[in-house]
Order: structure tokens, then C-alpha cells, then sequence
């Protein structure tokens, strides 16, 4: 009766440590994705921070970009959220991006904001670009790509996903935001829209478009999750962040989807909620809004 007793005790401990290491999560912080001129002229260096479950059977890999209006902010406001997607079994990577200057933040225009954006977008590029090729270092390849962020790191996922051709480039030329398009930014955008990797999914946490048109039939699947009175990104249309610059929000960005039948999944939140989300997806009045996110990002395309 006894060794039956020690053996059943064995077995509970082994079952228990398996739990434990199916949910244990590898973080490797602070590595050096890039090294870039940022809008003032100085080199940055650029890290991220990966997230490695150790059950890695879902094969997909989230990178995130933080808000803050491409003003403030960083890779840390993601961490809780990135250890919880981790033990979703999702590959994560939590990437740090150039941001504008604090001597510029006195002097902001619709040039600077432009240039943040697509200086944002380069870096998630490299991000993408220096994981991949560092696949093998880190233990995994051929996984799918999801890429979003919050607010300001929402709206560089969105339009990194949906600039995919010149026209793209051309409709951009028309928002108000761009009204200093030069050829300069033409040239350093054209690589937008011929990607070397594919994004399949794309995580929208109160972001939006400069135009919903930016988006076409068989472009990446979507989620989004956002306050209908969300008072600094719209969730319909109007001025974000009362910057006077015009975009389109989750609820324009999922009618475009609906009519182009792109898989998609908007939670709405009835309240005028925006900084909440900046730590992830935690809200009040939507305590399911994280396990809905985890399963349409769990869907296989």
C-alpha cells in the first residue's frame, strides 16, 4: 500500500512538472534588432525583446509595437501582455521603434508625424527581417506572421499589412498627413509594398487607417478591439488625437473587410476608453476580450 502510495506521489510530481515546463516561457531581452538615424539625425540602437513558449505547437510568432502616439513609450508597456500570449503558445516579439525626438515635440507637424510612421514601419521591417534571419539561432522558422500594437504601434501594424502597391503609395499622397510626399519618401516606401515576408494576420488594439481604401481583397486577416468613444483614435472616422489628422477607425477598418469578405472580428467596447489598452488588452467592460483575440489569432487561414 505503500509503494502504491510513493508511485501515485511520483506520478503527481512528474504531471505537475510537465505542467510547469508546457507553460514555462524563455525570454530573451534587449537584443539589438538595428541601428538607425533617427529624425534628429543621431544613431539609435533599436532592441526587442522574444518570447519563446516552450510548447511552440501553434507555429506563429506575434510581433508588437507599443503606443504612445509616436512620442513616448516603450517595449516594457507590453511585457505582461507578451507573457500572457506566450502562454498561448505564441512565439512574441516586443520591439522598441524610433520615435519623435523630445526637442521636436514643441514643433510638431504633420511632416514630423509622417516621418514617424514611416520610420516606425521601417523598423518593424527590420524586426521581421532580422528574426527571420536569425530563425535558426532562436529555435524556430517557418511560422506564421502576426503583427499589431497599440494605438500608435496599432497604426504602423495597419499600414505596413495594407501598403502593398503603388496605388497604395498614390492613395497615401492624398491624406492630409502627406502632404509634403516627396520623392525621397516615395523611393524609401516603395520597399512597403513589395515585402519579402508574408503577414498574415494583423492585431488592431484602437488603431487606424489614413484611408480604409488601403485595404483589398485577399490581404491579411483581422482583429480589433476598441472604445466606441474612443476621444484620440476614432473608432469610426474624424481627427486623431487632435492632431487634425484625419483617419478611419476600427469601425470603418471592418466594414472595408466585410465588404471585401476578409476575415475579420471587431469587439467593440461601449464606453470612451483609450489608455487602458496601452498594457494589452485589459478592459473592464470586455473581460472576455483577451480569450476572443487568442482565438481568431489561434485560427488557421
Amino acid at each position: 500500500m505503500k509503494l502504491n502510495y510513493q508511485i501515485l506521489t511520483l506520478v503527481f510530481i512528474l504531471l505537475h512538472a510537465s505542467s510547469v515546463l508546457a507553460h514555462h516561457t524563455k525570454v530573451t531581452s534587449n537584443i539589438i534588432y538595428a541601428e538607425k538615424i533617427n529624425q534628429n539625425g543621431d544613431p539609435e540602437k533599436l532592441e526587442l525583446d522574444l518570447y519563446q513558449p516552450r510548447n511552440n505547437g501553434k507555429k506563429k510568432i506575434v510581433y508588437l509595437m507599443h503606443g504612445g502616439g509616436f512620442l513616448d513609450g516603450e517595449k516594457a508597456d507590453f511585457n505582461e501582455y507578451s507573457k500572457y500570449l506566450a502562454r498561448q503558445g505564441f512565439v512574441v516579439c516586443n520591439l522598441n521603434y524610433r520615435l519623435i525626438p523630445d526637442e521636436f515635440h514643441e514643433q510638431l507637424n504633420y511632416d514630423i508625424y509622417a516621418t514617424s510612421l514611416v520610420f516606425a514601419m521601417d523598423d518593424l521591417d527590420s524586426a521581421i527581417r532580422y528574426i527571420h534571419d536569425n530563425s535558426d539561432k532562436y529555435g524556430f522558422n517557418d511560422h506564421e506572421i502576426i503583427i499589431g500594437g497599440y494605438s500608435a504601434g496599432a497604426v504602423t501594424s495597419l499600414h505596413y499589412a495594407y501598403i502593398n502597391s503603388v496605388d497604395d503609395l498614390f492613395l497615401l499622397s492624398e491624406s492630409d498627413i502627406f502632404t509634403n510626399f516627396t520623392q525621397e519618401k516615395q523611393s524609401f516606401m516603395s520597399k512597403f509594398t513589395e515585402k519579402k515576408y508574408e503577414i498574415n494576420k494583423v492585431l488592431n488594439i484602437a488603431g487606424s487607417l489614413l484611408s480604409p481604401y488601403l485595404i483589398h481583397e485577399g490581404e491579411p486577416s483581422i482583429v480589433s478591439v476598441h472604445s466606441v468613444g474612443d476621444d484620440v483614435v476614432p473608432y469610426e472616422m474624424g481627427d486623431t488625437d487632435g492632431t487634425g489628422i484625419i483617419s478611419y477607425g476600427s469601425k470603418a477598418i471592418h466594414q472595408r473587410a466585410d465588404n471585401l469578405q476578409i476575415a475579420n472580428h471587431l469587439i467593440t467596447i461601449n464606453d470612451d476608453d483609450h489608455a487602458s489598452f496601452g498594457s494589452g488588452i485589459e478592459n473592464e467592460n470586455c473581460h472576455d476580450c483577451r480569450v476572443m483575440v487568442d482565438e481568431f489569432l489561434s485560427q488557421q487561414d
